[in-house]
């Protein structure tokens, strides 16, 4: 018999013990890497919470049988719902369903309540459950990109610029300011780094060699990444990557990333990660050799009042 429950602080291990299963089962196909729920506790959620958002805990739903997760519902950001299940449980995704309308969606801009379903293109069976249930599919998509580190990775810098990685001795206010400008050119430079970016840190995943950033003859950060080692399954996954506005166009993002590749494989991992929203961001990532697997695509239902 499955059962369902709300999420509870002990479930944390359970959860990513389930993501590794599935990973190793099906190469990372209609669930979440491991390390994308760790970013999402560590960061995201953190980050959300700033903003006046509540915890995504109290919308976590977990399926289980026989004390074994079959299947996770739960939110990022706002009104975004993602649906884990194992391959042999489908049948649970109309009750999956019917929790993420229920506790997951939230009025949008003109007041009216939504939920967004993110379901991947080669997920067909869930695309037609959602057709028939009056969700409309989005135009853009995230690219879910990898790449085997078969070769030898040689990055390129300019003159003038190196690799710093935060297991130096490096300002964490310098590191926290390159990334949030790479995301919000409009802003000025902060003194105090938010706590949310400061909890990533104490994630289980994070490595400060893999925290990576380039710096200038003066000292200053142009580009950084945070790379997430799961060294049970041998992957990486990149996220976040940016480069600050002064100094795009110049190579230095995709010499970060190979930079990023090579120590990848000098620790031992065999697969990379990365998703990337766009076609923009899509075209980078294969520059530097990841190859695209399957898209996620925003399905969107609205409620009548």
């Amino acid at each position: 018999m499955v059962s369902s429950r709300l999420y509870n602080k002990d479930d944390y291990k359970k959860i990513m013990s389930f993501l590794k299963e599935m990973y190793k089962e099906n190469k990372n196909q209609h669930c979440w890497l491991p390390s994308r729920w760790e970013y999402a506790e560590h960061l995201v959620n953190p980050l959300y919470m700033e903003r006046g958002e509540e915890s995504w805990e109290k919308f976590i739903r977990i399926w289980e049988e026989d004390d074994k997760i079959v299947g996770i519902a739960h939110p990022e950001e706002t009104n975004n719902a993602f649906l884990q299940i194992r391959p042999d449980y489908r049948e649970l995704l109309p009750d999956m369903l019917d929790w993420a309308e229920k506790a997951i969606s939230k009025p949008g801009e003109d007041n009216k309540k939504r939920v967004v379903i993110w379901t991947n293109e080669s997920d067909e069976y869930r695309q037609e459950l959602l057709t028939k249930r009056g969700y409309e599919k989005g135009e853009e998509c995230s690219y879910l990109n990898k790449l085997k580190l078969n070769d030898d990775f040689k990055p390129e810098l300019p003159a003038g610029y190196k690799f710093r990685s935060m297991d130096e001795e490096i300002s964490f206010i310098k590191r926290y300011n390159v990334i949030n400008k790479a995301f919000h050119p409009k802003d000025d430079f902060v003194n105090e780094v938010p706590e949310s970016f400061l909890k990533m840190v104490h994630a289980p995943m994070y490595r400060p060699d893999l925290d990576l950033i380039i710096e200038d003859e003066k000292g200053n950060f142009a580009s950084s990444c945070v790379i997430w080692f799961d060294e049970g399954n041998k992957i990486g996954m990149f996220e976040p990557v940016g480069t600050h506005p002064d100094y795009k166009r110049r190579g230095l993002g995709k010499a970060l990333i190979i930079e990023g590749l090579r120590r990848l494989k000098e620790i031992g991992a065999k697969t990379a990660y990365v998703e990337a929203y766009g076609t923009n961001r899509r075209a980078f990532y294969q520059s530097t050799g990841f190859k695209t697997y399957d898209q996620d695509y925003p399905w969107t239902k609205k409620f009548k009042e």
